[in-house]
């Protein structure tokens, strides 16, 4: 939509009928989780979903000369309540993989009749110093996103986007390190049961990774052209909640997959 048609839309309070941004990105996302299963959805999915959000985005910030500046940087407003529930259901999602992982691990090695095999397969060998370190670097993103936020509340908009930058950075390391491991694992989904379960759990928190960092990429390219130089959080203070969400999963995920410390 140009600017003209948006705003025709826009009723009194502040909000945006006729967009096609919500089915677009619902479709984006259905396609890219496809391509856990058939690789080549990816590649459909990905330029759609960057898409989807930079228009939404675009209809959003039009959106912000008709409201109310956020003062109450106490209270949850929208978007943070929007995003709980998104990390409720993201929750149900990953818990739907983690089950499946148990569940093929019992049916390889424990159940009464068993495929037989060891787990992980014998020549499963993860490289865990690269994973520990690709462990921190995810950690320590999330805490530059979170002082990231802080300095953004405090209204110290050059550190805040210094920050977010330096949080891009490293989950962009994250991906590309574990890409590394991949190149180099030695095995693929199609290999054993192991491979299935490793590469749709690993496989998924990657995407997860990379669609924070292209929220956080909007986020910064928003701050740059000046849109975020007024008390506007509660979108940013969102995604950080995102990205916890999405560290707390990878710290579960280091001990069950990597350690087998369950």
């Amino acid at each position: 939509m140009e600017v003209e048609k948006i705003e025709d839309h826009i009723n009194s309070k502040g909000e945006i009928h006729n967009s096609s941004a919500p089915i677009i990105l619902s479709l984006a996302i259905t396609l890219c989780l496809g391509g856990l299963l058939v690789w080549p959805l990816v590649i459909i999915g990905l330029p759609v979903l960057i898409y989807a959000i930079y228009r939404w985005t675009y209809e959003e910030t039009i959106l912000w000369n008709y409201r109310e500046e956020e003062n109450d940087f106490e209270s949850w407003n929208d978007s943070s309540w929007a995003m709980l529930w998104i990390i409720i259901t993201e929750a149900i999602i990953f818990a739907s993989f983690f089950a499946y992982w148990f569940w093929t691990r019992w049916h390889t090695v424990s159940w009464s009749e068993a495929v037989g095999g060891s787990w992980p397969p014998p020549e499963v060998e993860h490289d865990l110093t690269l994973v520990s370190i690709n462990t921190v670097i995810l950690l320590l993103s999330g805490f530059t996103a979170h002082k990231s936020l802080e300095k953004h509340l405090e209204e110290d908009y050059d550190m805040s986007k210094r920050l977010l930058l330096a949080t891009i950075c490293l989950g962009l390391s994250f991906l590309l390190i574990q890409m590394y491991e991949y190149y180099n694992a030695g095995f693929i989904w199609s290999d054993h049961p192991y491979g299935t379960a490793f590469f749709s759990l690993t496989g998924l928190h990657g995407l997860h990774v990379m669609i924070g960092i292209i929220m956080f990429s909007v986020v910064f390219l928003l701050m740059k052209k000046g849109f975020y130089d007024r008390p506007r959080y509660d979108s940013f203070r969102a995604i950080t909640m995102y990205w916890h969400f999405v560290d707390a999963v990878w710290i579960l995920l280091f001990f069950i997959v990597y350690l087998e410390a369950i």
